[in-house]
Protein backbone atom coordinates (compact mmCIF):
# COMPACT_ATOMS: atom_id res chain seq x y z
CA UNK A 1 0.00 0.00 0.00
CA UNK A 2 3.06 2.29 -0.12
CA UNK A 3 2.05 3.79 -3.46
CA UNK A 4 -1.47 4.54 -2.24
CA UNK A 5 -0.31 6.04 1.08
CA UNK A 6 2.14 8.26 -0.79
CA UNK A 7 -0.66 9.37 -3.10
CA UNK A 8 -2.87 10.22 -0.11
CA UNK A 9 -0.14 12.39 1.40
CA UNK A 10 0.44 14.12 -1.94
CA UNK A 11 -3.29 14.84 -2.19
CA UNK A 12 -3.32 16.27 1.35
CA UNK A 13 -0.24 18.37 0.61
CA UNK A 14 -1.66 19.81 -2.63
CA UNK A 15 -5.01 20.44 -0.96
CA UNK A 16 -3.36 22.29 1.94
CA UNK A 17 -1.17 24.34 -0.39
CA UNK A 18 -4.11 25.35 -2.59
CA UNK A 19 -6.49 26.28 0.23
CA UNK A 20 -3.80 27.62 2.57
CA UNK A 21 -2.43 29.93 -0.12
CA UNK A 22 -5.96 30.96 -1.08
CA UNK A 23 -6.77 31.79 2.55
CA UNK A 24 -3.63 33.93 2.88
CA UNK A 25 -4.50 35.77 -0.34
CA UNK A 26 -8.07 36.40 0.83
CA UNK A 27 -7.03 37.63 4.27
CA UNK A 28 -3.97 39.74 3.50
CA UNK A 29 -3.83 40.59 -0.21
CA UNK A 30 -7.33 40.58 -1.71
CA UNK A 31 -8.19 44.04 -0.35
CA UNK A 32 -5.39 45.68 -2.32
CA UNK A 33 -5.90 43.49 -5.38
CA UNK A 34 -7.86 44.67 -8.39
CA UNK A 35 -9.76 41.73 -9.86
CA UNK A 36 -12.96 41.20 -11.80
CA UNK A 37 -16.31 40.94 -9.92
CA UNK A 38 -14.71 42.11 -6.68
CA UNK A 39 -17.21 42.96 -3.92
CA UNK A 40 -16.51 45.66 -1.37
CA UNK A 41 -18.29 44.74 1.87
CA UNK A 42 -16.83 47.60 3.88
CA UNK A 43 -15.17 45.19 6.32
CA UNK A 44 -11.73 43.64 5.90
CA UNK A 45 -11.58 39.88 5.49
CA UNK A 46 -9.09 39.65 8.35
CA UNK A 47 -11.69 41.24 10.66
CA UNK A 48 -14.26 38.72 9.48
CA UNK A 49 -11.73 35.95 10.09
CA UNK A 50 -11.15 37.08 13.68
CA UNK A 51 -14.91 37.38 14.22
CA UNK A 52 -15.34 33.91 12.75
CA UNK A 53 -12.77 32.36 15.06
CA UNK A 54 -14.46 34.04 18.03
CA UNK A 55 -17.86 32.78 16.83
CA UNK A 56 -16.55 29.23 16.48
CA UNK A 57 -15.05 29.37 19.98
CA UNK A 58 -18.30 30.68 21.44
CA UNK A 59 -20.41 28.14 19.57
CA UNK A 60 -18.11 25.34 20.68
CA UNK A 61 -18.52 26.38 24.31
CA UNK A 62 -22.32 26.65 23.96
CA UNK A 63 -22.65 23.29 22.22
CA UNK A 64 -20.32 21.72 24.77
CA UNK A 65 -22.56 22.95 27.57
CA UNK A 66 -25.67 21.66 25.78
CA UNK A 67 -23.96 18.30 25.21
CA UNK A 68 -23.01 17.86 28.85
CA UNK A 69 -26.33 18.93 30.35
CA UNK A 70 -28.99 17.97 27.82
CA UNK A 71 -27.82 15.76 24.94
CA UNK A 72 -25.16 13.52 26.46
CA UNK A 73 -27.39 10.45 26.67
CA UNK A 74 -28.96 11.20 23.27
CA UNK A 75 -25.63 11.18 21.48
CA UNK A 76 -24.20 8.37 23.60
CA UNK A 77 -26.98 5.90 22.78
CA UNK A 78 -27.02 6.28 19.02
CA UNK A 79 -28.46 3.04 17.72
CA UNK A 80 -29.27 2.56 14.05
CA UNK A 81 -32.99 3.17 14.62
CA UNK A 82 -32.33 6.48 16.40
CA UNK A 83 -29.90 7.62 13.70
CA UNK A 84 -32.34 6.89 10.87
CA UNK A 85 -35.28 8.43 12.71
CA UNK A 86 -33.27 11.57 13.52
CA UNK A 87 -32.17 12.25 9.95
CA UNK A 88 -35.61 11.33 8.55
CA UNK A 89 -37.27 13.92 10.78
CA UNK A 90 -34.58 16.52 10.10
CA UNK A 91 -34.87 15.98 6.34
CA UNK A 92 -38.66 16.31 6.42
CA UNK A 93 -38.40 19.46 8.54
CA UNK A 94 -35.80 20.98 6.22
CA UNK A 95 -37.88 20.23 3.14
CA UNK A 96 -40.99 21.85 4.66
CA UNK A 97 -39.09 24.97 5.73
CA UNK A 98 -37.28 25.20 2.39
CA UNK A 99 -40.60 24.92 0.57
CA UNK A 100 -42.00 27.83 2.55
CA UNK A 101 -38.77 29.72 1.82
CA UNK A 102 -38.70 29.21 -1.96
CA UNK A 103 -42.43 29.73 -2.48
CA UNK A 104 -42.31 33.09 -0.73
CA UNK A 105 -38.89 34.27 -1.92
CA UNK A 106 -38.97 33.27 -5.60
CA UNK A 107 -38.15 35.74 -8.34
CA UNK A 108 -37.22 35.30 -11.99
CA UNK A 109 -33.59 35.81 -12.97
CA UNK A 110 -33.06 36.98 -16.55
CA UNK A 111 -29.88 35.25 -17.78
CA UNK A 112 -29.35 31.55 -18.55
CA UNK A 113 -32.15 30.41 -16.17
CA UNK A 114 -34.60 32.55 -18.14
CA UNK A 115 -33.54 30.90 -21.40
CA UNK A 116 -34.01 27.46 -19.86
CA UNK A 117 -37.43 28.33 -18.42
CA UNK A 118 -38.56 29.91 -21.68
CA UNK A 119 -37.76 26.65 -23.48
CA UNK A 120 -39.43 24.53 -20.78
CA UNK A 121 -42.69 26.47 -20.91
CA UNK A 122 -42.80 26.63 -24.69
CA UNK A 123 -42.34 22.87 -24.90
CA UNK A 124 -44.96 22.45 -22.17
CA UNK A 125 -47.39 24.50 -24.25
CA UNK A 126 -46.48 22.66 -27.48
CA UNK A 127 -44.70 25.72 -28.89
CA UNK A 128 -41.36 24.06 -29.60
CA UNK A 129 -41.09 25.89 -32.93
CA UNK A 130 -40.72 29.16 -30.98
CA UNK A 131 -37.72 28.02 -28.88
CA UNK A 132 -34.48 29.99 -29.40
CA UNK A 133 -32.36 27.33 -31.08
CA UNK A 134 -29.17 29.39 -31.28
CA UNK A 135 -28.73 29.40 -27.49
CA UNK A 136 -29.15 25.63 -27.08
CA UNK A 137 -27.04 24.92 -30.16
CA UNK A 138 -24.17 26.77 -28.46
CA UNK A 139 -24.92 25.38 -24.96
CA UNK A 140 -26.45 21.90 -25.42
CA UNK A 141 -25.63 20.91 -21.82
CA UNK A 142 -28.61 23.00 -20.69
CA UNK A 143 -30.89 20.60 -22.56
CA UNK A 144 -30.55 18.18 -19.65
CA UNK A 145 -31.94 20.84 -17.35
CA UNK A 146 -34.81 21.38 -19.80
CA UNK A 147 -35.58 17.64 -19.69
CA UNK A 148 -35.54 17.55 -15.87
CA UNK A 149 -37.69 20.67 -15.48
CA UNK A 150 -40.11 19.46 -18.17
CA UNK A 151 -40.59 16.20 -16.26
CA UNK A 152 -41.23 18.14 -13.04
CA UNK A 153 -43.72 20.41 -14.80
CA UNK A 154 -45.57 17.42 -16.27
CA UNK A 155 -45.77 15.92 -12.79
CA UNK A 156 -47.09 19.21 -11.41
CA UNK A 157 -49.69 19.30 -14.20
CA UNK A 158 -51.20 16.11 -12.76
CA UNK A 159 -52.08 18.23 -9.74
CA UNK A 160 -53.59 20.97 -11.89
CA UNK A 161 -50.74 23.53 -11.93
CA UNK A 162 -47.98 24.69 -14.26
CA UNK A 163 -46.52 27.14 -11.75
CA UNK A 164 -42.78 27.76 -11.81
CA UNK A 165 -42.93 27.25 -8.05
CA UNK A 166 -43.15 23.49 -8.67
CA UNK A 167 -39.58 23.71 -10.01
CA UNK A 168 -38.17 25.45 -6.95
CA UNK A 169 -40.05 23.05 -4.67
CA UNK A 170 -38.30 20.26 -6.61
CA UNK A 171 -35.00 22.01 -5.93
CA UNK A 172 -35.91 22.23 -2.24
CA UNK A 173 -36.35 18.44 -2.32
CA UNK A 174 -32.90 18.04 -3.88
CA UNK A 175 -31.33 20.19 -1.17
CA UNK A 176 -33.13 18.26 1.58
CA UNK A 177 -32.02 14.90 0.15
CA UNK A 178 -28.48 16.24 -0.28
CA UNK A 179 -28.49 17.06 3.42
CA UNK A 180 -29.51 13.46 4.16
CA UNK A 181 -26.64 12.07 2.07
CA UNK A 182 -24.24 14.48 3.76
CA UNK A 183 -25.48 13.29 7.16
CA UNK A 184 -24.77 9.63 6.39
CA UNK A 185 -21.34 10.44 4.93
CA UNK A 186 -20.31 12.42 8.01
CA UNK A 187 -21.91 9.89 10.36
CA UNK A 188 -19.76 7.12 8.88
CA UNK A 189 -16.68 9.35 8.80
CA UNK A 190 -16.98 11.03 12.18
CA UNK A 191 -19.72 10.45 14.77
CA UNK A 192 -23.44 10.89 15.34
CA UNK A 193 -22.80 14.15 17.18
CA UNK A 194 -20.57 15.53 14.44
CA UNK A 195 -23.04 14.49 11.72
CA UNK A 196 -25.90 16.31 13.46
CA UNK A 197 -23.90 19.51 13.94
CA UNK A 198 -22.57 19.46 10.38
CA UNK A 199 -26.13 18.89 9.10
CA UNK A 200 -27.39 21.97 10.95
CA UNK A 201 -24.57 24.05 9.48
CA UNK A 202 -25.46 22.65 6.05
CA UNK A 203 -29.13 23.55 6.57
CA UNK A 204 -28.29 27.16 7.43
CA UNK A 205 -25.44 27.75 5.00
CA UNK A 206 -26.48 25.70 1.96
CA UNK A 207 -30.06 24.57 2.59
CA UNK A 208 -31.30 28.16 2.81
CA UNK A 209 -28.78 29.66 0.44
CA UNK A 210 -30.74 31.85 -2.01
CA UNK A 211 -29.30 29.93 -4.96
CA UNK A 212 -31.99 27.38 -4.16
CA UNK A 213 -34.39 29.94 -5.67
CA UNK A 214 -32.51 30.23 -8.97
CA UNK A 215 -33.80 27.68 -11.48
CA UNK A 216 -30.48 26.53 -12.86
CA UNK A 217 -27.99 23.66 -12.77
CA UNK A 218 -26.13 25.03 -9.72
CA UNK A 219 -29.10 24.04 -7.55
CA UNK A 220 -30.05 20.83 -9.35
CA UNK A 221 -26.44 19.61 -9.52
CA UNK A 222 -25.60 20.01 -5.82
CA UNK A 223 -26.53 16.39 -5.07
CA UNK A 224 -24.17 14.79 -7.62
CA UNK A 225 -20.76 15.29 -5.91
CA UNK A 226 -22.26 14.04 -2.63
CA UNK A 227 -23.79 11.03 -4.36
CA UNK A 228 -20.42 10.22 -5.96
CA UNK A 229 -18.67 10.26 -2.57
CA UNK A 230 -21.40 8.11 -1.03
CA UNK A 231 -21.09 5.56 -3.85
CA UNK A 232 -17.31 5.54 -3.36
CA UNK A 233 -17.81 4.73 0.34
CA UNK A 234 -19.68 1.55 -0.65
CA UNK A 235 -16.83 0.14 -2.74
CA UNK A 236 -15.93 -2.58 -0.17
CA UNK A 237 -19.50 -3.74 0.45
CA UNK A 238 -21.05 -6.80 -1.18
CA UNK A 239 -21.19 -6.26 -4.92
CA UNK A 240 -19.43 -2.92 -4.56
CA UNK A 241 -16.51 -3.85 -6.79
CA UNK A 242 -18.86 -3.84 -9.79
CA UNK A 243 -21.67 -1.60 -8.59
CA UNK A 244 -19.34 1.24 -7.54
CA UNK A 245 -17.68 1.86 -10.94
CA UNK A 246 -21.02 1.23 -12.66
CA UNK A 247 -22.83 3.91 -10.65
CA UNK A 248 -19.86 6.30 -10.87
CA UNK A 249 -19.93 5.97 -14.67
CA UNK A 250 -23.67 6.68 -14.80
CA UNK A 251 -23.24 9.66 -12.44
CA UNK A 252 -20.30 10.95 -14.47
CA UNK A 253 -22.30 10.87 -17.71
CA UNK A 254 -25.35 12.48 -16.16
CA UNK A 255 -23.30 15.06 -14.22
CA UNK A 256 -21.25 16.07 -17.26
CA UNK A 257 -24.46 16.63 -19.23
CA UNK A 258 -25.95 18.75 -16.44
CA UNK A 259 -22.98 20.60 -14.90
CA UNK A 260 -19.57 19.56 -16.32
CA UNK A 261 -17.73 20.21 -13.02
CA UNK A 262 -19.75 17.47 -11.29
CA UNK A 263 -17.87 14.90 -13.38
CA UNK A 264 -14.76 15.60 -11.29
CA UNK A 265 -15.68 13.68 -8.07
CA UNK A 266 -16.48 10.59 -10.18
CA UNK A 267 -13.07 10.78 -11.84
CA UNK A 268 -11.38 11.40 -8.47
CA UNK A 269 -13.10 8.35 -6.96
CA UNK A 270 -12.06 6.13 -9.87
CA UNK A 271 -8.44 7.32 -9.69
CA UNK A 272 -8.31 6.38 -6.01
CA UNK A 273 -9.91 3.00 -6.71
CA UNK A 274 -7.24 2.30 -9.33
CA UNK A 275 -4.47 3.37 -6.94
CA UNK A 276 -5.83 1.12 -4.18
CA UNK A 277 -6.09 -1.85 -6.52
CA UNK A 278 -2.56 -1.32 -7.84
CA UNK A 279 -1.16 -0.94 -4.31
CA UNK A 280 -2.90 -4.13 -3.13
CA UNK A 281 -1.94 -5.91 -6.36
CA UNK A 282 -5.57 -6.81 -6.92
CA UNK A 283 -6.84 -8.36 -10.12
CA UNK A 284 -9.62 -6.87 -12.16
CA UNK A 285 -8.27 -3.35 -12.78
CA UNK A 286 -9.09 -3.57 -16.49
CA UNK A 287 -12.57 -4.91 -15.70
CA UNK A 288 -13.20 -2.10 -13.20
CA UNK A 289 -12.08 0.53 -15.71
CA UNK A 290 -14.16 -1.07 -18.43
CA UNK A 291 -17.32 -1.07 -16.27
CA UNK A 292 -16.83 2.64 -15.54
CA UNK A 293 -16.04 3.58 -19.16
CA UNK A 294 -18.89 1.54 -20.65
CA UNK A 295 -21.50 2.87 -18.19
CA UNK A 296 -20.23 6.42 -18.82
CA UNK A 297 -20.45 6.15 -22.60
CA UNK A 298 -23.77 4.30 -22.52
CA UNK A 299 -25.17 7.10 -20.35
CA UNK A 300 -23.82 9.76 -22.71
CA UNK A 301 -25.20 7.83 -25.69
CA UNK A 302 -28.68 7.61 -24.11
CA UNK A 303 -28.61 11.31 -23.29
CA UNK A 304 -27.39 12.49 -26.70
CA UNK A 305 -29.25 10.00 -28.91
CA UNK A 306 -32.46 9.38 -26.95
CA UNK A 307 -33.20 12.11 -24.40
CA UNK A 308 -32.07 15.17 -26.37
CA UNK A 309 -33.84 14.13 -29.60
CA UNK A 310 -37.04 13.53 -27.59
CA UNK A 311 -37.31 17.33 -27.24
CA UNK A 312 -37.64 17.60 -31.04
CA UNK A 313 -35.49 20.69 -31.28
CA UNK A 314 -33.59 21.10 -34.55
CA UNK A 315 -30.24 22.24 -33.17
CA UNK A 316 -27.18 23.12 -35.21
CA UNK A 317 -24.47 20.83 -33.79
CA UNK A 318 -21.78 22.84 -35.54
CA UNK A 319 -22.62 25.82 -33.31
CA UNK A 320 -21.70 24.05 -30.07
CA UNK A 321 -18.98 25.68 -27.97
CA UNK A 322 -16.05 23.34 -27.32
CA UNK A 323 -13.67 23.34 -24.35
CA UNK A 324 -11.24 25.36 -26.49
CA UNK A 325 -13.64 28.33 -26.25
CA UNK A 326 -13.73 28.15 -22.44
CA UNK A 327 -9.94 27.73 -22.35
CA UNK A 328 -9.56 30.88 -24.45
CA UNK A 329 -12.06 32.75 -22.27
CA UNK A 330 -10.31 31.52 -19.13
CA UNK A 331 -7.21 33.36 -20.32
CA UNK A 332 -9.01 36.64 -21.04
CA UNK A 333 -6.90 39.41 -19.41
CA UNK A 334 -9.69 42.00 -19.33
CA UNK A 335 -12.21 39.85 -17.44
CA UNK A 336 -9.69 37.76 -15.43
CA UNK A 337 -11.10 34.65 -17.06
CA UNK A 338 -14.77 35.45 -16.39
CA UNK A 339 -17.41 35.33 -19.14
CA UNK A 340 -16.63 37.70 -22.02
CA UNK A 341 -19.14 38.94 -24.60
CA UNK A 342 -16.30 39.68 -26.99
CA UNK A 343 -14.94 36.15 -26.76
CA UNK A 344 -18.41 34.71 -27.24
CA UNK A 345 -19.05 36.87 -30.30
CA UNK A 346 -15.64 35.88 -31.68
CA UNK A 347 -16.45 32.17 -31.34
CA UNK A 348 -19.92 32.64 -32.81
CA UNK A 349 -18.51 34.50 -35.82
CA UNK A 350 -16.67 31.37 -37.05
CA UNK A 351 -18.99 28.95 -38.86
CA UNK A 352 -16.78 25.90 -39.32
CA UNK A 353 -16.41 24.00 -35.98
CA UNK A 354 -12.88 22.76 -36.72
CA UNK A 355 -11.72 26.23 -37.70
CA UNK A 356 -13.44 27.61 -34.58
CA UNK A 357 -11.44 25.26 -32.36
CA UNK A 358 -8.21 26.17 -34.14
CA UNK A 359 -8.90 29.88 -33.76
CA UNK A 360 -9.83 29.48 -30.08
CA UNK A 361 -6.60 27.61 -29.42
CA UNK A 362 -4.64 30.18 -31.45
CA UNK A 363 -6.01 33.07 -29.37
CA UNK A 364 -5.38 31.11 -26.18
CA UNK A 365 -1.77 30.57 -27.26
CA UNK A 366 -1.34 34.26 -28.08
CA UNK A 367 -2.65 35.21 -24.66
CA UNK A 368 -0.31 32.76 -22.95
CA UNK A 369 2.63 34.17 -24.87
CA UNK A 370 1.61 37.74 -24.01
CA UNK A 371 1.37 36.89 -20.30
CA UNK A 372 4.76 35.24 -19.92
CA UNK A 373 5.47 33.20 -16.74
CA UNK A 374 5.06 36.14 -14.35
CA UNK A 375 1.97 37.51 -16.03
CA UNK A 376 0.35 34.09 -16.14
CA UNK A 377 1.00 33.61 -12.41
CA UNK A 378 -0.63 36.98 -11.69
CA UNK A 379 -3.58 36.07 -13.92
CA UNK A 380 -4.11 32.74 -12.12
CA UNK A 381 -3.96 34.46 -8.73
CA UNK A 382 -6.67 36.88 -9.87
CA UNK A 383 -8.76 33.98 -11.17
CA UNK A 384 -8.41 32.22 -7.83
CA UNK A 385 -9.67 35.36 -6.12
CA UNK A 386 -12.55 35.60 -8.59
CA UNK A 387 -13.47 32.02 -7.70
CA UNK A 388 -12.80 31.98 -3.95
CA UNK A 389 -12.95 35.48 -2.48
CA UNK A 390 -16.74 35.91 -2.67
CA UNK A 391 -18.65 34.08 0.06
CA UNK A 392 -21.95 34.82 -1.70
CA UNK A 393 -20.65 32.96 -4.78
CA UNK A 394 -21.31 35.74 -7.28
CA UNK A 395 -24.83 36.29 -5.99
CA UNK A 396 -26.55 39.02 -8.00
CA UNK A 397 -23.80 39.16 -10.65
CA UNK A 398 -25.22 37.52 -13.79
CA UNK A 399 -27.42 39.43 -16.24
CA UNK A 400 -30.65 40.97 -14.98
CA UNK A 401 -30.35 38.87 -11.84
CA UNK A 402 -33.36 40.23 -9.93
CA UNK A 403 -35.88 40.34 -12.77
CA UNK A 404 -38.88 40.11 -10.42
CA UNK A 405 -42.14 38.13 -10.22
CA UNK A 406 -42.96 38.48 -13.94
CA UNK A 407 -40.81 37.55 -16.94
CA UNK A 408 -41.89 37.01 -20.53
CA UNK A 409 -44.66 34.46 -20.97
CA UNK A 410 -43.82 32.56 -17.79
CA UNK A 411 -46.47 32.36 -15.04
CA UNK A 412 -46.57 35.30 -12.66
CA UNK A 413 -45.67 34.54 -9.04
CA UNK A 414 -46.92 36.10 -5.81
CA UNK A 415 -44.95 39.25 -4.96
CA UNK A 416 -46.24 40.23 -1.53
CA UNK A 417 -46.45 39.06 2.05
CA UNK A 418 -44.50 39.41 5.28
CA UNK A 419 -42.32 36.33 4.76
CA UNK A 420 -41.34 37.46 1.26
CA UNK A 421 -40.46 40.95 2.46
CA UNK A 422 -38.40 39.55 5.34
CA UNK A 423 -36.41 37.21 3.07
CA UNK A 424 -35.85 39.85 0.40
CA UNK A 425 -34.57 42.28 3.02
CA UNK A 426 -31.53 39.98 3.23
CA UNK A 427 -31.01 38.70 -0.32
CA UNK A 428 -31.79 41.66 -2.60
CA UNK A 429 -29.51 44.72 -3.02
CA UNK A 430 -32.18 47.17 -1.86
CA UNK A 431 -32.84 45.09 1.27
CA UNK A 432 -32.10 46.63 4.66
CA UNK A 433 -29.91 43.70 5.73
CA UNK A 434 -28.31 42.82 2.38
CA UNK A 435 -24.77 43.93 3.22
CA UNK A 436 -24.99 42.27 6.63
CA UNK A 437 -26.07 39.03 4.98
CA UNK A 438 -23.14 39.27 2.54
CA UNK A 439 -20.76 39.74 5.48
CA UNK A 440 -22.16 36.70 7.29
CA UNK A 441 -21.80 34.59 4.13
CA UNK A 442 -18.22 35.84 3.71
CA UNK A 443 -17.39 35.03 7.33
CA UNK A 444 -18.80 31.50 7.04
CA UNK A 445 -16.94 30.87 3.77
CA UNK A 446 -13.64 32.03 5.28
CA UNK A 447 -14.19 29.66 8.23
CA UNK A 448 -14.98 26.76 5.90
CA UNK A 449 -11.77 27.39 3.91
CA UNK A 450 -9.79 27.69 7.15
CA UNK A 451 -10.93 24.39 8.66
CA UNK A 452 -10.79 22.62 5.30
CA UNK A 453 -7.14 23.67 4.99
CA UNK A 454 -6.59 22.38 8.52
CA UNK A 455 -8.05 19.03 7.46
CA UNK A 456 -5.52 18.86 4.64
CA UNK A 457 -2.69 19.65 7.05
CA UNK A 458 -3.83 16.82 9.33
CA UNK A 459 -3.80 14.51 6.32
CA UNK A 460 -0.12 15.26 5.74
CA UNK A 461 0.76 14.28 9.30
CA UNK A 462 -1.68 11.41 9.81
CA UNK A 463 -3.49 8.88 7.65
CA UNK A 464 -7.03 10.14 7.08
CA UNK A 465 -8.52 7.42 4.88
CA UNK A 466 -9.81 7.05 1.34
CA UNK A 467 -13.06 9.02 1.64
CA UNK A 468 -11.46 12.26 2.79
CA UNK A 469 -8.82 11.77 0.10
CA UNK A 470 -11.61 11.50 -2.48
CA UNK A 471 -13.17 14.69 -1.14
CA UNK A 472 -9.87 16.57 -1.24
CA UNK A 473 -8.94 15.25 -4.70
CA UNK A 474 -12.37 16.34 -5.99
CA UNK A 475 -11.81 19.88 -4.70
CA UNK A 476 -8.29 19.95 -6.15
CA UNK A 477 -9.78 18.91 -9.50
CA UNK A 478 -12.39 21.67 -9.23
CA UNK A 479 -9.74 24.30 -8.47
CA UNK A 480 -7.65 23.23 -11.47
CA UNK A 481 -10.74 23.13 -13.69
CA UNK A 482 -11.71 26.69 -12.77
CA UNK A 483 -8.13 27.94 -13.14
CA UNK A 484 -7.93 26.38 -16.60
CA UNK A 485 -11.36 27.34 -17.97
CA UNK A 486 -13.95 30.07 -17.36
CA UNK A 487 -13.92 31.50 -13.82
CA UNK A 488 -16.72 32.52 -11.46
CA UNK A 489 -17.44 31.92 -7.78
CA UNK A 490 -20.86 30.47 -8.64
CA UNK A 491 -19.16 27.47 -10.24
CA UNK A 492 -18.03 26.33 -6.78
CA UNK A 493 -21.58 26.08 -5.47
CA UNK A 494 -22.29 22.43 -6.31
CA UNK A 495 -19.13 21.46 -4.38
CA UNK A 496 -19.97 23.30 -1.15
CA UNK A 497 -21.08 20.11 0.66
CA UNK A 498 -17.64 18.60 -0.08
CA UNK A 499 -15.93 21.68 1.33
CA UNK A 500 -18.15 21.25 4.39
CA UNK A 501 -17.09 17.60 4.85
CA UNK A 502 -13.44 18.63 4.80
CA UNK A 503 -14.07 21.58 7.11
CA UNK A 504 -15.92 19.28 9.51
CA UNK A 505 -12.90 17.00 9.64
CA UNK A 506 -10.63 19.96 10.34
CA UNK A 507 -12.85 21.36 13.10
CA UNK A 508 -13.77 18.14 14.90
CA UNK A 509 -10.24 16.83 14.56
CA UNK A 510 -9.08 19.96 16.35
CA UNK A 511 -11.72 19.81 19.07
CA UNK A 512 -12.21 16.15 19.87
CA UNK A 513 -10.51 13.01 18.61
CA UNK A 514 -13.43 10.86 19.72
CA UNK A 515 -15.57 12.51 17.03
CA UNK A 516 -13.23 11.38 14.26
CA UNK A 517 -13.08 7.92 12.74
CA UNK A 518 -10.93 6.67 9.90
CA UNK A 519 -12.40 7.68 6.52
Amino acid sequence: MCLYRAAEKCISLLFTLFLGTTLVLILFFEKGMDHYLKKDLGTDNIILFIAGVAAVALMTAVLGFIDRHFLKSFFANAGRKKVFLTIALLTLLLFILETVYVVNAFFYSDWDPAGVLDCVYKLHRNLGNEVSLDYFSAHPNNLMLVIIYSAVLKTAALFGTDSVLSLVIFQALIFALSGMILFFITYDLFSFRAAVYIWFFYAFWIGFNPYIIITYSDAVGVIIPLFAIRVFMCREKKGGRVLCPLLLGILAGFGYSLKPQTLIPCIAAMLLIFLMMISKKEKGIIRTGAVFAISLFVMLFIISRVLYPSLRLELNKDKGFSLSHYLMMGLNPETDGVYSNEDTEFTNSIEDPDERKRENIKVAGERLKAYGPGGLAEHLIKKQMVNFSDGSFSWGIDGNFFAGPVLGDMPEVKAEGFIRSAIHSFITPEGAYYIRWLKVMQLLWIMVITFAALSGARGILKERGAVLSAVMLSIIGLILFELLFEAKARYLFTFLPLFLISAGDGLFGLLSRKDIRQG
